[in-house]
């Protein structure tokens, strides 16, 4: 399997975030607070890759 891009890695996690926060609020499950915090571990780490992606490119 190929080694992802810095980019792909980085929307697989938010894709993963997403999909269980989603999942969270539509069935009404509650998350403990290390699962929050591994979501916002995610969402933060592929914000910053998506920002210094962009900020390299302008």
């Amino acid at each position: 399997m190929p080694e992802l891009s810095r980019r792909d890695w980085a929307t697989m996690n938010l894709d993963q975030a997403r999909s269980q926060l989603l999942n969270a609020a539509t069935f009404g499950k509650t998350l403990t607070p290390e699962q929050l915090e591994i979501a916002a571990g995610k969402i933060s780490e592929g914000l910053r890759i998506f920002r210094e992606e962009t900020e390299h490119l302008a």
